[in-house]
């Protein structure tokens, strides 16, 4: 499934929950003063409907990087449409290419118990056989005193005390491009200044690439089935072109036949491919084993929410004892629940 990467081709992976401004943080990355490049919105509703992505290029020296920013489907919301999260998950994956650089963990405001959970989720399960804290970087938004060390200094002690992992903490701060000519003015200048300390940092530290398990696992599922869709939605634009330039009557007749037998092959591959996604995700969970459960446990341990109700889901599998508490915060933990429990 996964094609050769183009040469110093890196990927950059947004999540976070939605209203934290991830879509402004990818806009401010790519360059781009449109905020319908990644739809930004400051509702607490998703305007990012599926994983979408951009490529910027920066000449360092000698050196041409191209940085791919992948702006996630709200992995981290309760309002996902449960039919829809298989395939934005697959939609990620594949933008990923098999490979990611960095994690950008964007949070706008104090680091929440549910984003804590959400990135163990990361940690322990969808990354198991790395240490994450290697590839993410916790990107502080909505802070108007980013570049204020002392204020900077003191927020990150209060957010190291929630993850203990040594990750990078850097603060920014991307404020709507809304308003009077003055303030949209003000607030380019802000974006820009942001967007120096985002490219510094990426330049030090989003050089070595990571090859998870998990995205292997899942390919492993789904490989034969993209590749089929592949060629399917090829034939389909290619029988596209030749129904508009059809002349005869009947040949255009025969021609969009065979476009509703493709569409039908079309949609048998996505359920093939769904199917895989779920039976992908559950060999993820078993590959994880004690870090799993050490998720599970420390999860009940601390009161959390999604990671035990996850627990009691799959406990039966893993051997862990675990009930279900809570309800779960995101809809990745909600794919990984209902998964395991045969409900999708």
């Amino acid at each position: 499934m996964f094609e050769k990467q183009t040469p110093n081709t890196r990927n950059i992976l947004v999540i976070g929950k939605t209203g934290n401004g991830k879509s402004a943080l990818a806009n401010v990355l790519v360059d781009s003063e449109q905020s319908e490049t990644f739809k930004e919105s400051d509702k607490s509703i998703s305007e990012t409907k599926q994983a979408k992505s951009e490529k910027v290029e920066i000449i360092y020296g000698d050196e041409k990087i191209i940085y791919q920013i992948i702006d996630t489907t709200g992995l981290c919301d309760t309002d996902m449409d449960k039919d829809n999260i298989l395939p934005m998950l697959y939609e990620a994956i594949k933008l990923l290419n098999g490979e990611i650089n960095q994690i950008l963990f964007v949070v706008g405001g104090r680091f929440s118990k549910e984003e804590e959970e959400v990135y163990n989720i990361f940690k322990n399960i969808l990354f198991f056989d790395c240490d994450i804290s290697k590839y993410t970087t916790l990107v502080r938004t909505r802070f108007s005193d980013f570049e204020d060390r002392n204020e900077c200094e003191i927020d990150r002690k209060i957010i190291e005390k929630k993850i203990p992992d040594d990750i990078h903490i850097i603060y920014v701060d991307n404020p709507p491009l809304k308003g009077n000519e003055n303030k949209i003015k003000l607030n380019k200048e802000t974006r820009r200044a942001s967007k120096e300390i985002l490219m510094r940092h990426l330049l030090d530290y989003c050089r070595k690439s990571y090859c998870p398990s998990s995205m292997q696992l899942i390919n492993g599922r789904i490989g034969d089935h993209v590749k089929r869709e592949k060629e399917l939605e090829k034939e389909e634009d290619d029988l596209w072109e030749q129904i508009r330039q059809a002349e005869d009557f009947q040949c255009e007749k025969l021609l969009q036949k065979r476009m509703d037998e493709l569409k039908l092959l079309r949609r048998e591959e996505e359920k093939k491919i769904s199917e895989g996604m779920k039976r992908g995700l559950i060999d993820v969970i078993d590959q994880a084993g004690e870090n799993w459960k050490h998720a599970v446990e420390t999860g009940v341990e601390q009161g959390n929410k999604v990671l035990p109700l996850i627990g009691g889901a799959v406990g039966g599998i893993l051997g862990t004892g675990v009930g279900a508490v809570g309800t779960a915060f995101s809809a990745l933990g909600y794919v990984l629940t209902t998964v395991t429990r045969g409900k999708i």
